[in-house]
């Protein structure tokens, strides 16, 4: 009867230490797979600033863009408006 207690506290024995071995292998794995995640979390967030800069870059050239179209469409108009009179005085004349 010993010798049976003996065994099975061999055999659990045996299963403790092979679940602490096999413990300290996922914490390990994840503390690699947390570090990983930091460091993607990390480059994430320095790609969102880039982005967040050349949006503002790409909006400002868009608004000055506008603005200069529309004076540039404005002088257009007032040249137009220069040359028929031009040509209307030159025909009337």
């Amino acid at each position: 009867m010993i010798i049976v207690l003996l065994f099975l506290i061999l055999f659990l024995l045996i299963i403790v230490i092979y679940l602490f071995t096999d413990n300290y292998k996922i914490r390990e794995e994840h503390a690699k797979n947390i570090q990983k995640l930091q460091e993607i979390i990390f480059s994430l967030h320095h790609k969102q600033k880039q982005l967040n800069e050349k949006v503002i870059i790409s909006s400002e050239f868009s608004q000055n863009y506008s603005k200069d179209m529309k004076a540039l469409g404005d002088e257009v108009v007032t040249l137009q408006k220069v040359f028929l009179d031009i040509i209307s005085n030159k025909n009337n004349n």
